[in-house]
C-alpha cells in the first residue's frame, strides 16, 4: 500500500490533531502531577523513570522549537510581525 500524499493543508491539520492530543495528554499529567494521593503510588525509581523520559522528550521538543521558530523568522514573520505593529486600528 501507497501512502496518502498529504497536500499542504493536510499536514496542517496533522499538527493542529498532534497539537490537540498534546495537549490533552499534557493536562491529564498535570492532574495528576498535581495530586500527591496519585504521585504517592509510585515508588521512587518510578518517579525517576518518568522524570528521565519526560525532561529528554522536553528538551528535544525545545530544541525542535527553537530551530523552527528561528527558521520562521528568518522566512519573514519577523517582518509580518513589525508591519502588524505598524497597522492602527480605529474606532
Amino acid at each position: 500500500m501507497e501512502p496518502t500524499e498529504q497536500d499542504r493543508l493536510d499536514l496542517v491539520r496533522v499538527m493542529r490533531f498532534a497539537f490537540g492530543a498534546l495537549g490533552q495528554s499534557l493536562a491529564g499529567w498535570m492532574q495528576w502531577i498535581n495530586s500527591p494521593e496519585i504521585m504517592s503510588t509510585f515508588d521512587q525509581e518510578e518517579l525517576e523513570d518518568m522524570a528521565k523520559t519526560i525532561t529528554m522528550m522536553v528538551e528535544q521538543f525545545m530544541e525542535y522549537d527553537m530551530k523552527i521558530t528561528e527558521e520562521g523568522m528568518r522566512k519573514g514573520l519577523a517582518k509580518q510581525r513589525a508591519t502588524r505593529e505598524g497597522v492602527r486600528f480605529v474606532i
